[in-house]
């Protein structure tokens, strides 16, 4: 197992991919050095605060799903993904890790595998059932769990041992909470298929609604609100304010469960035929009379006829806002108020370190001699390196006995501040632009590495 996690790290390189900077033998141990996540696991945060928003679900999970299809590329399978093993950079920033169960395949995609890893409540049915089984559709049925997990907070198959945690998985019955949304009930179901070949790829699960359109869930769950919701006749000054101080400390999520209460959805692995399944990849769309104030009468006749499910199929959701960093290079803010940007010539902002990916980061590029070759990353990694006296010539030597070599191991920790310290200078940027006045202004900004 430490063996083949030692493969894995040394071969995928990913953003949302644990590090691996150095490996070093004792007599009696073997120590991985890796990055630190100052956030710890998923699973706690979860247990402790319970389960995510689907806005602030949608994201993480999309990193998720990056990863694995990263993985996937390059042929290893991770077998292993669960709540415990997803680490928390921030609040929107995650990081797969624990390779120990992980495999390449060296045969193609369609290997067949015969090793029963993994832990019980992720895995999936093919697993109990079978003496064989691919290792993709064993990562997605995996990733459907989490995503249980992530947006309800507990697990869809439960049971005290494992044999009966196996019936369970075997039978397929499981419930949905009927607060959830539309494309996330759609996603899960879509997940949760007993036959592994009908189980959606990476690619399906990147173009759902639910990862394509993070605010459709709370656009969804307004419009039920201001569907259901009876225009209130304020009556007193103190009434009135009493109100309002009491609806600020509920979240939409509560709102919606008061004001809905939907039952739960029976839901079965086996009995995958139905509209979710068919429509898995379709819009859902918004019709063009959502009301958006919550006092609008909505009992009259005008009001548009939604399907049995939180949707109506009129109006399309418009795409997502374009990102910040987009608008800064632009010099636009919001499309409309202009201002102008003074970024000093070592600035990490623009140079978007945290977006490389290439093999250089793991292992120096060959050619050492040749500097038009290298990335800036590299080239800026190496002058520091340069400065505490690891030329290029010892970073060609080391190469050979990564990852067990502390010469390697500061390549990759420079690497990594590096990228960290660029995804930083951009988040602050982020903030600061959205405390800016919506007023026109110009401003000057100097940013610098310390």
């Amino acid at each position: 197992m430490l063996s083949s996690e030692i493969a894995t790290l040394e071969c995928v390189h990913h953003p949302n991919i644990l590090r691996l900077f150095e490996v070093i033998e004792t007599l009696g141990r073997v120590y991985l050095v890796t990055e630190w996540i100052r956030g710890g696991e998923l699973y706690n945060h979860i247990t402790q605060g319970g389960p995510l928003r689907e806005i602030h679900a949608s994201p993480l999970f999309k990193q998720l799903l990056l990863a694995v299809k990263h993985m996937h590329s390059l042929g290893f399978v991770h077998r292993d993904i669960k709540a415990e093993n997803v680490l928390l950079l921030s609040e929107d920033r995650l990081k797969l890790a624990d390779f120990g169960f992980s495999t390449q395949l060296i045969n193609g995609a369609n290997q067949k595998l015969d090793t029963f890893c993994g832990s019980p409540p992720y895995a999936a049915p093919e697993l109990f059932s079978d003496d064989h089984y691919i290792g993709a559709p064993v990562d997605v049925w995996a990733l459907g769990i989490l995503l249980y997990f992530m947006v309800v907070g507990n697990m869809p198959f439960r049971a005290p041992t494992i044999p009966g945690l196996k019936a369970a998985i075997l039978k397929g019955d499981y419930l949905l909470p009927g607060q959830l949304s539309l494309p996330c009930i759609r996603l899960i179901q879509r997940i949760l298929i007993h036959i592994p070949v009908r189980r959606p790829t990476i690619d399906d699960m990147l173009n759902s609604q639910f990862i394509t359109q993070p605010k459709l869930s709370a656009e969804l769950m307004q419009h039920e609100i201001n569907l259901r919701t009876k225009p209130v006749k304020r009556s007193a000054f103190w009434v009135r304010s009493k109100s309002r101080r009491l609806r600020k400390q509920y979240s939409l999520r509560d709102r919606y469960m008061e004001v809905i209460n939907k039952p739960p959805i029976n839901m079965n692995t086996k009995r995958n035929d139905g509209f979710f399944v068919d429509n898995f990849l379709q819009p859902i769309e918004l019709s063009k009379e959502m009301p958006t104030d919550p006092n609008k009468d909505t009992s009259r006749n005008e009001t548009p006829k939604r399907n049995f499910l939180c949707g109506t199929l009129k109006k399309k959701v418009g795409p997502m806002e374009t990102e910040k960093e987009k608008q800064i290079c632009n010099g636009s803010l919001n499309g409309k108020n202009q201002w102008n940007a003074v970024i000093a010539a070592d600035c990490p902002l623009f140079k978007n370190y945290d977006t490389e990916t290439g093999n250089f980061i793991m292992l120096p590029t060959d050619g050492n001699d040749d500097q038009s070759i290298l990335s800036p990353l590299e080239k800026e990694a190496r002058q520091i390196l340069q400065e505490l006296g690891i030329t290029s010539d010892m970073l060609k030597s080391a190469s050979t006995n990564a990852p067990r070599s502390d010469i390697i191991g500061a390549y990759r920790i420079v690497i990594n501040r590096l990228q960290k310290q660029s995804w930083l200078a951009r988040k602050h940027v982020e903030m600061a632009l959205q405390e800016m006045p919506k007023a026109d202004r110009k401003i000057e900004r100097t940013c610098c590495i310390l």
